[in-house]
């Protein structure tokens, strides 16, 4: 006979795989969507297809917002967002991931140098016309509309099943892959170009993901995962290298990145073990 633990948790796997499912179709149909509309309608200009990523960047809060009454029966989202940014926002924790991913920024766009044989200086672009349009799509885009939906639900969600490092890198596996349609109708890549994208793409995002999520579970305020996504898409932003040079960076030194961080977690895990068995 099923306990009611066992039926509630079965549940919530259930919900959880809905959610990915909706979360995954929907970008893809909005994508198309918007994206064909953006095209006919108005010539597929880039500052419409920026529109058209700010809209369909919210699909996992669009979906979080509909399945909420099943997700969270006995609260209100006044109470998820309260409790998701109610924990005091650990400075310190802010500043070391922010120097962090911009040492992994400066060092790719320095390995991008020295394969073009250029300067660095000459692969960034800090001027109004770029950075203000930027910071602007950016506040509107990813960061915002795809934080409560990845970290401030699924996170905890897949976590409470697997644990925290587990469940990190299957929710920054999943935020990888759900990059999917953007590699085919995005990026202008075809063939090996393509493939070598897509491999580098999944391995930096889900590294990310998986930083982000070790983060959140410390720190417990979604402004962290907010704020390091946002630093990710802006630095990406302001440089005016190849992409696929870039990402292919990002992907060794935030496998790097990732590594330290899960050895630092599985050794305190350990430590705490350790000590709960003495006790």
């Amino acid at each position: 006979m099923i306990s009611l633990i066992e039926l509630k948790m079965e549940k919530t796997k259930n919900y959880m795989f809905q959610y990915i499912v909706y979360t995954y179709g929907l970008f893809a149909l909005l994508l198309i969507v918007l994206g064909g509309i953006g095209t006919i309608l108005f010539n597929g200009t880039p500052f419409v297809m920026k529109w058209v990523v700010s809209l369909t960047a919210w699909t996992p809060t669009y979906v979080f917002l509909l399945m909420f009454k099943k997700l969270y029966p006995n609260s209100t989202l006044k109470e998820f967002y309260k409790n998701a940014f109610g924990k005091r926002i650990n400075i310190r924790l802010l500043v070391t991931t922010t120097l962090i991913q911009t040492f992994i920024f400066l060092l790719s766009v320095y390995m991008i140098s020295v394969q073009n044989g250029v300067s660095v200086i000459s692969l960034l672009n800090f001027s109004n016309e770029v950075v203000i349009p930027t910071l602007f799509f950016i506040l509107i885009q990813g960061p915002s509309g795809e934080e409560t939906g990845w970290r401030g639900y699924l996170q905890p969600a897949i976590e409470e099943k697997f644990g925290v490092v587990k469940g990190s890198l299957m929710v920054g596996l999943i935020w990888a892959f759900w990059h999917a349609p953007i590699w085919f109708l995005g990026t202008g890549y075809n063939g090996t170009e393509l493939l070598k994208y897509i491999i580098v793409f999944v391995d930096s995002i889900a590294s990310l993901g998986f930083i982000i999520g070790l983060c959140y579970h410390y720190c417990k305020n979604l402004f962290i995962p907010i704020w390091m996504h946002f630093v990710l898409n802006f630095l990406s932003q302001i440089c005016i290298g190849s992409q696929l040079d870039m990402v292919t960076w990002y992907a060794v030194f935030y496998l790097i990145a990732a590594i330290v961080y899960a050895n630092l977690k599985l050794g305190q895990l350990a430590h705490r073990k350790l000590g709960q068995e003495k006790g």
